[in-house]
């Protein structure tokens, strides 16, 4: 049996003890996910083979094993349909996983071009979102992470990408404490130009990540 073959007999288990509708909300995920929803029949005879090939004494290891890896790479992908407590701040865009809750904020709503300093009317939406972090999640670990557009640095104090990524996420950080967040459950980071997204405006962003699981 080929490798193509074993993968989509995976996959197939996979839908049939529920992990497929973690596919996430990106379109793409949601491709994959209807495109083996429609394959599913033909998936199922595959494994009623396999299973015959294999017989009940033969040696699973290496399926157990590719079955585990879907799982947790699944489990790691935005929940299709899943609902949020910040679903309702206008302007962000919020996500869950099998372990986060992510709230994403367009670094065009926080600060001007080049700037760290937050616009007034930022501070209201991280005020909203606090605000949901200090009902919801009061006692978990929240990660502010924040990321720039490829854009090299050329008119501005900041040394690079990666020192103005750090310096918005901290803007961020104190306007949440300043909100009643407990500093012992937060912490920022920058990450620069990393993990780009469709364009430079979407690149350029804050994410606030709620630790369900630590």
């Amino acid at each position: 049996m080929n490798g193509n073959r074993t993968r989509k007999m995976m996959l197939c288990l996979l839908a049939v003890i529920g992990f497929l509708p973690l596919s996430g909300c990106q379109n793409r995920l949601k491709m994959e996910r209807d495109a083996l929803y429609a394959q599913n029949q033909e998936l199922q005879e595959d494994l009623d083979r396999a299973r015959a090939a294999v017989g009940s004494g033969g040696d699973t290891s290496a399926l157990q094993a590719e079955i585990e890896s879907l799982r947790a790479q699944l489990a790691s992908q935005p929940v299709a349909g899943a609902n949020t407590a910040f679903d309702s701040i206008p302007g962000v865009e919020a996500y869950s996983t099998g372990g986060t809750v992510t709230v994403r904020v367009p670094g065009d709503i926080l600060f001007a071009s080049g700037k760290v300093d937050l616009k007034n009317s930022a501070k209201s939406t991280l005020n909203q979102i606090a605000g949901v972090i200090k009902s919801e999640y009061p006692n978990n670990t929240v990660r502010v992470e924040g990321y720039t557009d490829s854009d090299p640095i050329r008119k501005s104090k900041w040394k690079d990408n990666l020192e103005l990524s750090l310096q918005r996420a901290a803007a961020v950080y104190r306007q949440l404490q300043a909100q009643g967040i407990d500093a012992d459950h937060l912490y920022a980071a920058g990450f620069g130009q990393a993990k780009p997204r469709e364009t430079k405006a979407k690149s350029r962003r804050v994410e606030i990540v709620v630790v369900l699981r630590e």
